[in-house]
């Protein structure tokens, strides 16, 4: 009985199986294609960006636009990931825009076109990278017919192109007039400094306000037309020297720059120091000053309020009252050296002092008379980092000297021009020449050379026209 009645409700279980199999419609999407769009575009900005995607729908053979929600959207890359403010750029299939988005950034732009019907969405994602002329190159500071101008060797829309006069050019009203004196990027931001004083100007748009004058920077109360003559990195923070003065801003103890460190407490008195210092940006060594009023080396250690004298030399004395500094720098040669050339007042001749100075080492290397070419003529100096030469600058001509050797070689000669900037790139040496027969406007150029060893001839890598007399220069890599 049992048997029967299974065999009775199987059947009707399977009947109803079967039944079931047409009671399920399956429709499928329409799908959405994008292509057409590049996969990344780099613009300046306010330029025109158009694009026109080609779009195939599998169920829509009309592409009926009306049928469709378009959406096109930046988002802010933050260390490559889009992370940051987002931007709605249009509503629109085709994009035509005038790109507006803030510049030096790099940005996700997402197209999305929506089925309004189905509510599916389909997306294609691509990198805009937004710049302005000045987002990227050399900044270069010159002096025409007495003026500062600020020109730019600018990666846009080509490595390089020239533009002179950029703070014109961008409307910025930073106090420029008179005389430059130097272009300079430190930790705390882009600075120029005029006869007009030193101002930092906005990074993306060398905007200005008058709080940007640096004596803001200041927790004593300094002119607003204050004008700091060099400003360095060093280890947590940065040194502005001023008119003989050395003030200190830590950022690393959050200390703003306040009274002088160019003093010295066993003597308690204040002396003025040469704008030539010995110092490095990345390892906390002792900074070396060197006394003008008293004719001396100093040490300096940050964020102290003072300085200390030398200890006793081995090779030469530190506080040699007879002689005048030249020129002072440090660099990474022999695992750290300071260079120092020294006048005699009475006799004008040159002598090289070396000391290696690291964290742990400060020891006299050599200390010896140079006797080269017009040395005692020279006002502008290099020290190549790679070989240790010391070039140096007379009108036209440029000299490496050979410490090893102690003989001195004409590298360069420019007749009719001078030579008004010498110093280190991080892959060669800087030199800038200025026509003396002119034009003030265009006479100046921009060069880097490749050094050598073996007192082999330098090897021109770059050269850029069209300056005025090149007093300073600076690399903007945002």
């Amino acid at each position: 009985m049992y048997k029967y009645i299974l065999g009775i409700l199987s059947v009707i279980a399977l009947a109803g199986c079967y039944k079931d199999k047409g009671n399920y419609t399956y429709t499928e999407l329409n799908a959405v294609s994008i292509s057409g769009i590049d996969s990344s575009y780099s613009l300046l900005q306010g330029a025109r960006l158009q694009i026109k995607p080609v779009l195939a729908f599998s169920k829509d053979a009309s592409g009926d636009t009306s049928r469709y929600r378009y959406e096109w959207l930046a988002i802010a890359k933050v260390g490559g990931v889009p992370l940051g403010d987002r931007y709605d750029l249009a509503t629109t299939r085709d994009l035509d825009i005038s790109v507006t988005l803030p510049p030096s950034k790099d940005y996700a732009v997402y197209y999305r076109v929506t089925d309004k019907a189905t509510g599916v969405m389909f997306k294609y994602v691509f990198n805009l990278t937004v710049s302005i002329v000045i987002s990227k190159g050399l900044l270069v500071l010159s002096d025409v017919n007495g003026q500062a101008r600020l020109d730019m060797l600018s990666e846009y829309p080509k490595k390089y192109t020239i533009y002179t006069d950029v703070l014109g050019m961008l409307g910025s009203t930073v106090p420029r007039n008179g005389a430059p004196v130097d272009v300079a990027v430190v930790s705390t931001g882009y600075y120029l400094s005029t006869a007009a004083g030193t101002h930092k100007i906005n990074t993306n748009t060398f905007g200005w306000l008058p709080t940007y004058s640096i004596s803001y920077e200041f927790q004593s109360r300094m002119p607003e037309n204050m004008i700091a003559q060099r400003l360095v990195t060093t280890f947590g923070g940065v040194l502005c020297y001023s008119d003989g003065n050395l003030y200190v801003y830590s950022q690393a103890y959050q200390l703003r720059y306040n009274l002088p460190v160019n003093y010295l407490a066993e003597s308690k008195e204040y002396f003025k120091i040469s704008r030539h210092m010995g110092v490095h940006n990345r390892y906390m060594i002792p900074i070396i000053l060197y006394d003008e009023t008293n004719h001396r080396f100093i040490r300096y250690t940050a964020p102290n309020s003072e300085c200390s004298l030398m200890p006793e030399g081995t090779l030469f004395n530190y506080r040699d009252p007879s002689k005048d500094l030249l020129y002072m720098t440090w660099n990474t040669y022999s695992n750290g050296m300071l260079f120092a050339l020294l006048k005699d007042r009475a006799t004008n001749k040159v002598t090289l002092a070396r000391v290696n100075a690291s964290a742990d080492v400060l020891r006299q290397n050599s200390y010896d008379e140079m006797a080269a070419t017009d040395i005692d003529k020279a006002r502008l100096f290099a020290v190549d980092p790679v070989n240790g030469y010391v070039f140096y600058a007379v009108g036209g001509k440029l000299y490496e000297y050979d410490v090893s050797l102690k003989t001195a070689k004409l590298m360069l000669d420019r007749p009719g021009s001078e030579i008004t900037l010498l110093n280190n790139a991080s892959d060669g040496l800087v030199v800038g020449f200025y026509q003396l027969a002119g034009p003030a406007e265009t006479g100046g150029s921009w060069e880097k050379y490749t050094v050598p060893p073996v007192n082999g001839p330098l090897e021109l890598k770059e050269s850029y026209q069209g300056f005025g007399k090149i007093v300073s220069w600076i690399t903007k890599s945002s």
